[in-house]
Protein backbone atom coordinates (compact mmCIF):
# COMPACT_ATOMS: atom_id res chain seq x y z
CA UNK A 1 0.00 0.00 0.00
CA UNK A 2 1.03 3.59 -0.69
CA UNK A 3 1.34 6.37 1.88
CA UNK A 4 2.08 10.07 1.30
CA UNK A 5 4.40 11.70 3.87
CA UNK A 6 3.76 15.43 4.29
CA UNK A 7 6.08 17.57 6.41
CA UNK A 8 4.82 20.96 7.62
CA UNK A 9 6.12 23.44 10.16
CA UNK A 10 3.39 22.30 12.54
CA UNK A 11 3.84 18.52 12.25
CA UNK A 12 4.51 15.46 10.04
CA UNK A 13 1.50 13.68 8.52
CA UNK A 14 0.85 10.50 6.55
CA UNK A 15 -2.22 10.29 4.30
CA UNK A 16 -3.55 7.64 1.96
CA UNK A 17 -4.61 8.09 -1.67
CA UNK A 18 -8.02 9.36 -0.52
CA UNK A 19 -6.44 12.08 1.66
CA UNK A 20 -7.35 10.42 4.97
CA UNK A 21 -4.81 11.05 7.76
CA UNK A 22 -3.19 7.73 8.73
CA UNK A 23 -0.68 8.92 11.31
CA UNK A 24 1.01 12.09 12.56
CA UNK A 25 4.06 13.13 14.62
CA UNK A 26 5.46 16.26 16.39
CA UNK A 27 1.94 17.71 16.58
CA UNK A 28 1.64 19.72 19.80
CA UNK A 29 2.14 23.20 21.24
CA UNK A 30 5.93 22.75 21.60
CA UNK A 31 7.52 24.55 18.63
CA UNK A 32 11.02 23.33 19.52
CA UNK A 33 10.16 19.80 18.37
CA UNK A 34 9.66 20.90 14.74
CA UNK A 35 12.68 23.23 14.95
CA UNK A 36 14.82 20.29 16.08
CA UNK A 37 13.38 18.10 13.33
CA UNK A 38 14.25 20.53 10.50
CA UNK A 39 17.63 21.45 12.01
CA UNK A 40 18.53 17.75 12.20
CA UNK A 41 17.24 17.23 8.64
CA UNK A 42 19.59 19.97 7.39
CA UNK A 43 22.46 18.08 9.06
CA UNK A 44 21.40 14.82 7.37
CA UNK A 45 19.98 13.26 10.55
CA UNK A 46 16.48 11.88 11.15
CA UNK A 47 15.13 12.05 14.70
CA UNK A 48 14.05 8.83 16.40
CA UNK A 49 10.47 10.10 16.78
CA UNK A 50 10.19 10.43 12.99
CA UNK A 51 11.73 6.98 12.39
CA UNK A 52 9.17 5.46 14.81
CA UNK A 53 6.40 7.34 12.96
CA UNK A 54 7.38 5.75 9.60
CA UNK A 55 8.00 2.39 11.32
CA UNK A 56 4.41 2.31 12.58
CA UNK A 57 3.20 2.82 9.01
CA UNK A 58 5.37 -0.06 7.79
CA UNK A 59 3.99 -2.30 10.52
CA UNK A 60 0.46 -1.36 9.40
CA UNK A 61 1.16 -2.75 5.92
CA UNK A 62 2.28 0.36 4.04
CA UNK A 63 5.31 -0.55 1.93
CA UNK A 64 5.62 2.44 -0.43
CA UNK A 65 6.12 6.06 0.60
CA UNK A 66 5.80 9.21 -1.51
CA UNK A 67 7.37 12.54 -0.48
CA UNK A 68 7.33 16.13 -1.71
CA UNK A 69 10.56 16.85 0.23
CA UNK A 70 13.51 15.39 -1.70
CA UNK A 71 15.97 15.46 1.20
CA UNK A 72 13.50 13.75 3.55
CA UNK A 73 12.78 11.10 0.90
CA UNK A 74 16.49 10.35 0.39
CA UNK A 75 17.27 10.04 4.10
CA UNK A 76 14.15 7.96 4.88
CA UNK A 77 14.90 5.53 2.05
CA UNK A 78 18.49 5.20 3.24
CA UNK A 79 17.83 4.85 6.99
CA UNK A 80 14.74 2.59 6.82
CA UNK A 81 15.57 0.72 3.61
CA UNK A 82 12.06 1.20 2.23
CA UNK A 83 10.57 1.85 -1.20
CA UNK A 84 10.16 5.57 -1.71
CA UNK A 85 9.65 8.17 -4.44
CA UNK A 86 9.60 11.93 -4.89
CA UNK A 87 6.61 13.66 -6.50
CA UNK A 88 6.11 17.29 -5.65
CA UNK A 89 3.07 17.69 -7.93
CA UNK A 90 0.98 14.82 -6.52
CA UNK A 91 -2.61 16.05 -5.81
CA UNK A 92 -2.55 14.43 -2.34
CA UNK A 93 0.11 16.95 -1.22
CA UNK A 94 -1.59 19.96 -2.82
CA UNK A 95 -5.02 19.17 -1.38
CA UNK A 96 -3.66 18.55 2.11
CA UNK A 97 -1.64 21.76 2.26
CA UNK A 98 -4.52 23.89 0.90
CA UNK A 99 -6.94 22.41 3.46
CA UNK A 100 -4.49 22.21 6.37
CA UNK A 101 -6.76 24.01 8.88
CA UNK A 102 -9.67 21.66 8.12
CA UNK A 103 -7.40 18.57 8.30
CA UNK A 104 -6.03 19.63 11.69
CA UNK A 105 -9.54 20.23 13.05
CA UNK A 106 -10.55 16.72 11.94
CA UNK A 107 -7.97 15.18 14.31
CA UNK A 108 -8.79 17.51 17.22
CA UNK A 109 -6.02 20.10 16.76
CA UNK A 110 -8.27 23.15 16.63
CA UNK A 111 -6.44 26.29 15.51
CA UNK A 112 -7.70 29.23 13.51
CA UNK A 113 -5.98 30.40 10.35
CA UNK A 114 -4.45 33.39 12.19
CA UNK A 115 -3.14 31.15 14.98
CA UNK A 116 -1.57 28.79 12.44
CA UNK A 117 0.10 31.73 10.70
CA UNK A 118 1.63 32.90 14.00
CA UNK A 119 3.00 29.40 14.69
CA UNK A 120 4.43 29.17 11.16
CA UNK A 121 5.99 32.63 11.49
CA UNK A 122 7.61 31.85 14.84
CA UNK A 123 9.11 28.53 13.67
CA UNK A 124 10.28 30.00 10.33
CA UNK A 125 12.08 32.87 12.09
CA UNK A 126 13.86 30.48 14.45
CA UNK A 127 14.96 28.20 11.60
CA UNK A 128 16.32 31.17 9.64
CA UNK A 129 18.25 32.38 12.71
CA UNK A 130 19.78 28.91 13.11
CA UNK A 131 20.82 28.79 9.45
CA UNK A 132 22.42 32.24 9.68
CA UNK A 133 24.32 31.16 12.81
CA UNK A 134 25.50 27.97 11.11
CA UNK A 135 26.60 29.87 8.00
CA UNK A 136 28.59 32.29 10.15
CA UNK A 137 30.26 29.41 11.98
CA UNK A 138 31.54 27.72 8.81
CA UNK A 139 35.30 27.50 8.90
CA UNK A 140 35.87 28.88 5.41
CA UNK A 141 33.77 31.95 6.33
CA UNK A 142 36.05 32.53 9.33
CA UNK A 143 39.12 31.96 7.13
CA UNK A 144 37.93 34.69 4.75
CA UNK A 145 37.43 37.13 7.63
CA UNK A 146 40.90 36.40 9.05
CA UNK A 147 42.70 36.77 5.71
CA UNK A 148 40.96 40.09 5.03
CA UNK A 149 41.81 41.26 8.55
CA UNK A 150 45.45 40.30 7.98
CA UNK A 151 45.53 42.38 4.80
CA UNK A 152 44.24 45.41 6.73
CA UNK A 153 46.77 44.88 9.55
CA UNK A 154 49.70 44.59 7.12
CA UNK A 155 48.64 47.76 5.30
CA UNK A 156 48.24 49.52 8.66
CA UNK A 157 51.73 48.45 9.82
CA UNK A 158 53.20 49.75 6.56
CA UNK A 159 51.34 53.06 6.88
CA UNK A 160 52.20 53.52 10.57
CA UNK A 161 55.84 52.65 9.90
CA UNK A 162 56.07 55.23 7.14
CA UNK A 163 54.93 57.89 9.61
CA UNK A 164 57.38 56.55 12.25
CA UNK A 165 60.29 56.94 9.81
CA UNK A 166 59.31 60.55 9.13
CA UNK A 167 58.83 61.35 12.82
CA UNK A 168 61.86 59.57 14.30
CA UNK A 169 63.92 60.79 11.35
CA UNK A 170 63.82 64.27 12.88
CA UNK A 171 65.93 62.88 15.74
CA UNK A 172 68.03 60.21 14.00
CA UNK A 173 67.68 60.64 10.20
CA UNK A 174 70.61 58.36 9.38
CA UNK A 175 68.82 55.34 10.92
CA UNK A 176 65.58 55.79 9.02
CA UNK A 177 67.20 56.58 5.67
CA UNK A 178 67.13 52.97 4.37
CA UNK A 179 69.69 51.76 6.92
CA UNK A 180 67.04 49.60 8.63
CA UNK A 181 64.50 48.54 6.01
CA UNK A 182 62.44 46.15 8.18
CA UNK A 183 59.58 48.21 9.62
CA UNK A 184 59.06 46.08 12.75
CA UNK A 185 62.79 45.98 13.62
CA UNK A 186 62.91 49.76 13.28
CA UNK A 187 59.89 50.07 15.61
CA UNK A 188 61.60 47.76 18.14
CA UNK A 189 64.79 49.85 18.03
CA UNK A 190 62.84 53.04 18.64
CA UNK A 191 60.75 51.45 21.42
CA UNK A 192 63.69 49.81 23.23
CA UNK A 193 66.50 52.36 22.76
CA UNK A 194 64.72 55.58 21.84
CA UNK A 195 67.28 58.34 22.17
CA UNK A 196 70.22 57.96 19.77
CA UNK A 197 72.59 58.39 22.72
CA UNK A 198 71.48 54.89 23.85
CA UNK A 199 72.71 53.32 20.60
CA UNK A 200 75.80 52.04 22.39
CA UNK A 201 77.60 48.87 21.39
CA UNK A 202 76.53 47.22 24.66
CA UNK A 203 72.82 48.06 24.24
CA UNK A 204 72.77 46.95 20.61
CA UNK A 205 74.44 43.63 21.45
CA UNK A 206 72.07 42.89 24.32
CA UNK A 207 68.83 43.73 22.54
CA UNK A 208 69.34 42.91 18.87
CA UNK A 209 70.77 40.05 16.84
CA UNK A 210 72.97 42.14 14.55
CA UNK A 211 76.43 41.43 13.18
CA UNK A 212 79.41 43.21 14.78
CA UNK A 213 79.96 45.22 11.64
CA UNK A 214 76.35 46.46 11.71
CA UNK A 215 76.51 47.25 15.44
CA UNK A 216 79.66 49.34 14.99
CA UNK A 217 78.11 51.17 12.03
CA UNK A 218 74.94 52.01 13.99
CA UNK A 219 76.97 53.20 16.98
CA UNK A 220 79.12 55.44 14.80
CA UNK A 221 76.12 56.91 12.98
CA UNK A 222 74.40 57.67 16.31
CA UNK A 223 77.49 59.55 17.53
CA UNK A 224 77.80 61.57 14.32
CA UNK A 225 74.08 62.17 13.77
CA UNK A 226 72.86 65.61 12.78
CA UNK A 227 69.31 65.02 14.10
CA UNK A 228 67.47 67.35 16.43
CA UNK A 229 66.72 66.77 20.10
CA UNK A 230 62.98 66.09 20.51
CA UNK A 231 60.61 64.37 22.97
CA UNK A 232 61.27 60.66 22.34
CA UNK A 233 58.73 59.21 24.81
CA UNK A 234 55.68 59.86 22.64
CA UNK A 235 57.45 58.35 19.59
CA UNK A 236 58.31 55.27 21.64
CA UNK A 237 54.62 54.83 22.56
CA UNK A 238 53.77 55.07 18.87
CA UNK A 239 56.43 52.46 18.01
CA UNK A 240 54.94 50.13 20.65
CA UNK A 241 51.60 50.29 18.82
CA UNK A 242 53.29 49.01 15.65
CA UNK A 243 54.94 46.17 17.62
CA UNK A 244 51.58 45.28 19.18
CA UNK A 245 49.93 45.15 15.74
CA UNK A 246 52.69 42.90 14.44
CA UNK A 247 52.28 40.52 17.39
CA UNK A 248 48.57 40.30 16.68
CA UNK A 249 49.36 39.65 13.01
CA UNK A 250 51.59 36.72 14.02
CA UNK A 251 48.86 35.37 16.32
CA UNK A 252 46.25 35.55 13.53
CA UNK A 253 48.58 33.81 11.07
CA UNK A 254 49.12 30.94 13.53
CA UNK A 255 45.37 30.67 14.14
CA UNK A 256 44.76 30.73 10.39
CA UNK A 257 47.28 27.92 9.90
CA UNK A 258 45.45 25.76 12.45
CA UNK A 259 42.09 26.46 10.78
CA UNK A 260 43.45 25.67 7.32
CA UNK A 261 44.95 22.37 8.49
CA UNK A 262 41.49 21.31 9.69
CA UNK A 263 39.37 22.78 6.86
CA UNK A 264 41.70 22.42 3.86
CA UNK A 265 44.56 20.05 4.71
CA UNK A 266 45.33 19.14 1.08
CA UNK A 267 45.35 22.76 -0.09
CA UNK A 268 47.54 23.76 2.87
CA UNK A 269 49.91 20.85 2.23
CA UNK A 270 50.70 21.80 -1.35
CA UNK A 271 50.68 25.60 -1.33
CA UNK A 272 50.72 26.73 2.31
CA UNK A 273 48.07 28.07 4.66
CA UNK A 274 48.44 31.78 3.79
CA UNK A 275 48.23 31.45 -0.01
CA UNK A 276 45.55 28.76 0.31
CA UNK A 277 43.45 31.06 2.51
CA UNK A 278 43.88 33.94 0.04
CA UNK A 279 42.64 31.71 -2.78
CA UNK A 280 39.57 30.70 -0.72
CA UNK A 281 38.87 34.36 0.10
CA UNK A 282 39.27 35.45 -3.52
CA UNK A 283 37.04 32.61 -4.77
CA UNK A 284 34.40 33.39 -2.12
CA UNK A 285 34.39 30.01 -0.36
CA UNK A 286 36.06 26.60 -0.40
CA UNK A 287 33.07 25.26 -2.35
CA UNK A 288 33.45 27.86 -5.11
CA UNK A 289 37.19 27.15 -5.31
CA UNK A 290 36.50 23.41 -5.55
CA UNK A 291 34.13 23.88 -8.50
CA UNK A 292 36.38 26.40 -10.25
CA UNK A 293 38.28 25.37 -13.41
CA UNK A 294 42.09 25.31 -13.22
CA UNK A 295 42.41 28.11 -15.80
CA UNK A 296 40.43 30.44 -13.55
CA UNK A 297 42.32 29.41 -10.39
CA UNK A 298 45.55 30.26 -12.23
CA UNK A 299 44.42 33.88 -12.75
CA UNK A 300 42.67 34.49 -9.41
CA UNK A 301 43.91 37.89 -8.25
CA UNK A 302 45.02 38.99 -11.74
CA UNK A 303 41.60 40.21 -12.90
CA UNK A 304 42.75 43.78 -13.66
CA UNK A 305 45.64 42.56 -15.81
CA UNK A 306 43.29 40.16 -17.60
CA UNK A 307 40.81 42.97 -18.35
CA UNK A 308 43.65 45.13 -19.70
CA UNK A 309 44.71 42.24 -21.95
CA UNK A 310 41.15 41.80 -23.25
CA UNK A 311 40.62 45.52 -23.74
CA UNK A 312 43.93 46.77 -25.11
CA UNK A 313 45.81 43.61 -26.14
CA UNK A 314 48.58 44.08 -23.55
CA UNK A 315 50.63 41.09 -22.39
CA UNK A 316 48.37 38.30 -21.10
CA UNK A 317 48.84 37.49 -17.38
CA UNK A 318 50.18 34.02 -16.55
CA UNK A 319 49.46 33.94 -12.82
CA UNK A 320 47.59 35.73 -10.07
CA UNK A 321 47.81 35.03 -6.33
CA UNK A 322 49.69 31.78 -6.89
CA UNK A 323 52.73 33.87 -7.96
CA UNK A 324 53.39 34.32 -4.23
CA UNK A 325 54.24 30.60 -4.03
CA UNK A 326 58.03 30.32 -3.82
CA UNK A 327 58.26 27.63 -6.53
CA UNK A 328 56.82 30.12 -9.04
CA UNK A 329 58.23 33.40 -7.75
CA UNK A 330 61.74 31.98 -7.31
CA UNK A 331 61.91 30.16 -10.65
CA UNK A 332 63.04 31.24 -14.11
CA UNK A 333 60.65 33.73 -15.73
CA UNK A 334 60.15 31.73 -18.94
CA UNK A 335 58.81 28.66 -17.12
CA UNK A 336 56.65 30.41 -14.52
CA UNK A 337 53.56 30.17 -16.72
CA UNK A 338 54.00 26.41 -17.16
CA UNK A 339 54.46 25.90 -13.41
CA UNK A 340 51.38 28.09 -12.80
CA UNK A 341 49.27 25.85 -15.03
CA UNK A 342 50.62 22.79 -13.21
CA UNK A 343 49.97 24.05 -9.68
CA UNK A 344 46.51 25.49 -10.48
CA UNK A 345 45.39 22.04 -11.64
CA UNK A 346 46.65 20.46 -8.41
CA UNK A 347 44.99 23.22 -6.35
CA UNK A 348 41.68 22.31 -8.00
CA UNK A 349 42.13 18.64 -7.05
CA UNK A 350 43.14 19.55 -3.47
CA UNK A 351 40.16 21.91 -3.04
CA UNK A 352 37.72 19.22 -4.25
CA UNK A 353 39.17 16.67 -1.83
CA UNK A 354 38.96 19.16 1.05
CA UNK A 355 35.41 20.28 0.27
CA UNK A 356 34.05 16.74 -0.12
CA UNK A 357 36.05 15.51 2.91
CA UNK A 358 38.14 13.12 0.84
CA UNK A 359 41.49 11.55 1.63
CA UNK A 360 44.48 13.65 2.67
CA UNK A 361 46.95 13.13 -0.18
CA UNK A 362 48.90 16.39 0.08
CA UNK A 363 52.24 14.54 0.27
CA UNK A 364 51.49 12.61 -2.91
CA UNK A 365 50.39 15.78 -4.75
CA UNK A 366 53.50 17.64 -3.54
CA UNK A 367 55.80 14.90 -4.88
CA UNK A 368 53.99 14.99 -8.23
CA UNK A 369 54.41 18.76 -8.40
CA UNK A 370 58.13 18.57 -7.56
CA UNK A 371 58.75 15.90 -10.22
CA UNK A 372 56.84 17.86 -12.87
CA UNK A 373 58.77 21.05 -12.04
CA UNK A 374 62.09 19.19 -12.45
CA UNK A 375 60.89 17.91 -15.85
CA UNK A 376 59.90 21.44 -16.91
CA UNK A 377 63.29 22.85 -15.81
CA UNK A 378 65.14 20.18 -17.80
CA UNK A 379 62.98 20.64 -20.87
CA UNK A 380 63.31 24.43 -20.90
CA UNK A 381 66.82 25.25 -19.59
CA UNK A 382 67.09 28.42 -21.69
CA UNK A 383 64.60 31.14 -22.54
CA UNK A 384 62.87 30.73 -25.90
CA UNK A 385 64.18 32.84 -28.77
CA UNK A 386 62.03 35.84 -29.33
CA UNK A 387 60.96 36.51 -32.86
CA UNK A 388 62.05 39.92 -34.05
CA UNK A 389 59.25 41.44 -35.98
CA UNK A 390 60.41 43.50 -38.98
CA UNK A 391 59.81 47.19 -38.61
CA UNK A 392 57.31 48.69 -40.96
CA UNK A 393 58.90 51.07 -43.45
CA UNK A 394 57.56 54.55 -43.44
CA UNK A 395 55.89 55.46 -46.71
CA UNK A 396 57.48 58.45 -48.38
CA UNK A 397 55.59 60.92 -50.50
CA UNK A 398 56.07 61.02 -54.26
CA UNK A 399 58.57 63.41 -55.81
CA UNK A 400 57.05 66.67 -56.52
CA UNK A 401 54.38 66.33 -53.85
CA UNK A 402 53.82 69.11 -51.41
CA UNK A 403 55.44 67.09 -48.58
CA UNK A 404 58.82 67.10 -50.38
CA UNK A 405 58.84 70.78 -51.32
CA UNK A 406 61.44 72.61 -49.23
CA UNK A 407 60.62 76.13 -48.42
Amino acid sequence: MKSFIIDTLIGIFAVDELGTILNFAFLNENENRMINFYSSLDSGILLEEYLNFVGELKNSGFDEFVFDNKELETLTSKDLNCKSSYNRQAPEFINFRINLEHKLNSIGFKKSEDELKLIFKSISEELIKNKISEAGAQKDTIIIQIIETLDIIKKSISLFSSRLREWYGLHFPELTDKLVEDNVILAEMVAVLGNREKFTIKNLRENFDFSEERINALHQLANDSMGAKININIIQDYANQIISLDKYRAFLENYLEDLMEVSAPNLTGIIGSLIGAKLIAKAGSLKKLAFMPASRIQLLGAEKALYRFLKSGEKRPKHGLIFQWNQIRGNKPWIRGKISRLISGKIGIAAKLDFFKGEIIADFLTKEIEQKIIEIEKKYPKPPKQEIKPKKKKTQGKKGSKKNIKR
